[in-house]
């Protein structure tokens, strides 16, 4: 008992010391994590940077021959940071110690720029990104993480950036493994149907996205986008579309997690993510607005069909899809699409006008020609048990496998 209570004492400390914090942050992580954070900021080479500070290869360069003894906690200070350059970290990061880029208060270092990305990590690891806000004129992405594992994104604002192209978050390719999107606000994000609240692609694996809230984007709020983009967590995040974000001159109310394919070739050579896990969502629509996308998790494909599969399903496995026995469906998903349904895990999220939680849809593309095409409800023949049941087994869910 005295054991559990002189614990106990610790992680109060620890959490009184930042109390204006801990009211912001309605942090559940596990006690493990919690003491690991906290040992590794009260041990952290502390740097400080201003709006002033020139944040360039030399900066980072000396940032990483810090990482070779200590971690390493880089603090923005309260301020506007009119970025003109891309903050851009490459092979920055070590596997023993963390890197963190954090401000003190949340939303209170603003990064806006009329520029292509704000902040950019390529073959990075290990790197913890908090409280920071990212808003503006930026065009493609506020933060894009590329072949760099390890990386969490916590208690940041992503708010008010209509022109995105591409995203307000990116994780490409199959060495961006185990990224951490948790506890963050989004808000009107894009320009078009290209652009979505976060963007996962070309192979990305264990990206967990985490009680999160999202409110209105022009495009599919969470995309996990071809080349077998996997193992992708969505728990205990709020979903809100308000069916009153305009796009070229028209309210939408765009898919909330969508699992697409671009095929712009012959044979196609992007397949569909095999495992996803999405559970205690609420997912809310609203009446107005356009209404014919509101899904909850899609699967779509466009062009041609890749190698050894059928994404242009015939009129019949379409039907089949629509109408069939689970096993039926199973059976279609698997041998054309190349889909496990006992591996895509969906159940217990709150829904507010939705339409249907899981689809397959197929368009025609790119001078491919489709036997069949349209919408149809799939959500029968995935898999409502094996979900995790709270934030922590979220946290570490398909950890097992790697």
């Amino acid at each position: 008992m005295k054991k559990y209570a002189l614990i106990t004492l610790f992680i109060a400390i620890v959490f009184s010391c930042k109390k204006e914090v801990a009211v912001e942050e309605k942090d559940q992580k596990i006690v493990v994590e919690v003491q690991k954070e906290a040992q590794a900021e009260s041990t952290a080479t502390v740097v400080n940077v201003t709006p002033s500070t020139v944040l360039d290869a030399a900066f980072w360069s000396s940032i990483q021959t810090m990482l070779q003894t200590n971690h390493v906690d880089v603090v923005f200070a309260d301020g506007t940071y009119n970025i003109t350059s891309t903050i851009t970290l490459s092979n920055i990061g070590s596997a023993t110690k963390r890197l963190q880029l954090k401000a003190n208060t949340v939303g209170a270092a603003v990064l806006t720029g009329s520029i292509a990305k704000l902040m950019s990590l390529n073959n990075c690891q290990n790197i913890l990104i908090h409280r920071l806000k990212f808003t503006g004129a930026v065009s493609e992405y506020a933060l894009v993480i590329q072949r760099s594992p390890n990386i969490t994104v916590a208690y940041c604002r992503f708010e008010n950036m209509p022109n995105l192209y591409y995203g307000a978050v990116g994780a490409h390719y199959p060495t961006s493994n185990n990224i951490i999107i948790r506890q963050n606000q989004f808000s009107n994000i894009g320009v078009g149907s290209t652009a979505h609240m976060i963007y996962g692609a070309f192979g990305v694996k264990r990206l967990k996205i985490l009680e999160n809230t999202f409110t209105d984007c022009s495009g599919s709020f969470i995309r996990f986008r071809g080349d077998n983009s996997t193992h992708g967590v969505v728990y205990g995040n709020t979903f809100n579309s308000t069916g009153t974000y305009m796009v070229n001159g028209a309210g939408v109310n765009p898919i909330f997690v969508e699992v697409p394919v671009f095929n712009d070739v012959n044979p196609g050579d992007e397949t569909f993510g095999t495992s996803f896990m999405v559970t205690k969502n609420n997912f809310n629509y609203a009446t107005v607005g356009n209404q014919t996308t509101r899904f909850a998790l899609a699967f779509h494909h466009s062009g041609f069909n890749p190698t050894g599969r059928t994404h242009l399903i015939s009129v019949a496995d379409a039907t089949t899809l629509g109408n069939g026995t689970v096993a039926e469906k199973r059976a279609i998903m698997s041998s054309k699409l190349g889909l496990d349904g006992t591996k895509i895990l969906y159940g217990g999220n709150n829904n507010v006008n939705l339409s249907t939680h899981v689809v397959y849809r197929c368009w025609e593309a790119y001078g491919a020609t489709a036997p069949w095409t349209g919408v149809v409800s799939i959500s029968s023949a995935v898999s409502s048990t094996g979900l995790a049941n709270t934030y922590d087994e979220a946290l570490v869910f398909y950890d097992n496998l790697y």
